[in-house]
């Protein structure tokens, strides 16, 4: 069975897109909330890392394209080949170490997870996954002023 997760912040009385949505297929039909953080977590950065690399290494082309001048064109030519320099690799996040301050966050309340618009208390509550079910994780932002 597969599963998405939405992410939303709160902002007044706006909700806006967090993060992308991911989609989980889970091993089991019931989950905790720590474990369901866990998965999504983990699919997020999997996502964000292949959507910021992507832009990147379009964004790195570009430029590249953009200054290759004549002299290197004709110079990697007569070489054979005219290449683009390689752009650099993005840095790792360290899933486990997100995973931790996603865990930590849920207890101190800086977001949290609805399963059928119920909110869930606990990262040990379980949470049956049978369809339809509706997972969101809400981040709420305080208003200004108070």
């Amino acid at each position: 069975m597969e599963l998405v997760v939405h992410s939303y912040c709160l902002k007044g009385a706006r909700q806006e897109p967090l993060l992308p949505p991911v989609t989980l297929t889970p091993t089991s039909s019931t989950l905790t909330v720590a474990e369901l953080i866990r998965l999504t977590v983990a699919e997020q950065i999997a996502a964000l890392s292949v959507q910021h690399w992507l832009e990147q290494a379009s964004m790195r082309e570009v430029l590249d394209r953009q200054y290759l001048s004549e002299r290197d064109i004709r110079r990697q030519a007569s070489e054979g080949a005219i290449v683009m320099p390689q752009a650099s690799e993005s840095p790792r996040l360290d899933v486990d170490v997100e995973i931790e301050q996603a865990l930590k966050g849920f207890e101190n309340r800086a977001f949290r997870v609805l399963h059928n618009g119920v909110m869930l208390q606990s990262l040990n509550d379980p949470i049956d996954l049978s369809p339809p079910s509706t997972l969101a994780f809400i981040r709420l932002m305080p208003l200004i002023g108070g």
